[in-house]
């Protein structure tokens, strides 16, 4: 395929283009991961626990922990009234790969647990298969068309989950797409783009999806997202390390398929 991959890119805000204003409270989950020097938005997340977030790795790949600030419950960047957590703890997929696009996942624990309240609240994590077809809510903070300005306010769009076989398929059977994605369609001019990687779909309330990559913003290709059902091991695994003893975490560590 001649097409390059345009995004994950290192350390750039990934966009969605062709959304809209997204109505209030529509989604509580979603962080803004942002520069802790710059204030600067990177990336989008979701809050899975009073003190854990759920990202891609490649927002988090050569940083530190004291680089990031988390910004919840507000649909508006940086207004007064925002409230910010800081986190001490970055935990990457073990296998992931950037050059290949696989296990792009990462976990970011925070130094204090979040207050949750109307407008921020966890999201629960999806196990159940999804059908063709299926509508999913992407919602980060994007612009309304490719090119354009950033809005501060949050956007959404809808997308349709697509199959396995036929997005790997959209894609040339390229290797990139593996069963540790979840891939989403819309029309031509209408997707995820540079930013909003790590950034929640949800279905039926529930998280089923981070943003990864695509081919150019919005041009008819499906978007390839991971998993949240493949990795709920490696989710599950970290989030109860402290309930753990050092025995069973050894044991809860081995595996695969997105366990590690």
């Amino acid at each position: 395929m001649d097409l390059p991959v345009l995004y994950p890119p290192q350390y750039t805000n990934n966009r969605i283009v062709g959304g809209e204003e997204a109505a209030m409270g529509v989604a509580p989950y979603q962080i803004s991961l942002q520069g802790t020097k710059s204030g600067q938005h990177s990336c989008g997340g979701a809050i899975i626990d009073e003190r854990w977030i759920v990202t891609a790795a490649h927002c988090t790949r050569g940083r530190k922990a004291s680089d990031f600030r988390v910004l919840t419950g507000s649909q508006i960047l940086n207004q007064n009234s925002s409230k910010f957590y800081y986190p001490d703890k970055i935990v990457e997929h073990c296998n992931y790969a950037p050059r290949k696009f696989r296990n792009d996942i990462a976990l970011m624990h925070l130094n204090d647990s979040i207050v949750f309240d109307n407008a921020t609240q966890k999201v629960e994590l999806d196990h159940e298969p999804l059908v063709p077809g299926s509508k999913l809510l992407l919602t980060g903070w994007g612009t309304l068309s490719l090119g354009g300005e950033v809005p501060s306010r949050l956007q959404s769009l809808e997308v349709t989950y697509v199959p396995f076989e036929q997005c790997r398929a959209a894609h040339d059977n390229s290797s990139r797409v593996d069963i540790g994605h979840v891939c989403t369609f819309n029309d031509k001019g209408r997707g995820a783009c540079h930013g909003d990687s790590g950034g929640p779909l949800v279905h039926n309330g529930k998280l089923v999806a981070l943003v990864n990559w695509g081919l150019p913003c919005a041009k008819g290709y499906p978007d390839a997202h991971a998993s949240i059902s493949y990795y709920h091991d490696f989710i599950r695994t970290h989030l109860s390390v402290d309930e753990t003893s050092a025995e069973d975490e050894e044991d809860m560590m081995k595996g695969n398929n997105g366990h590690c």
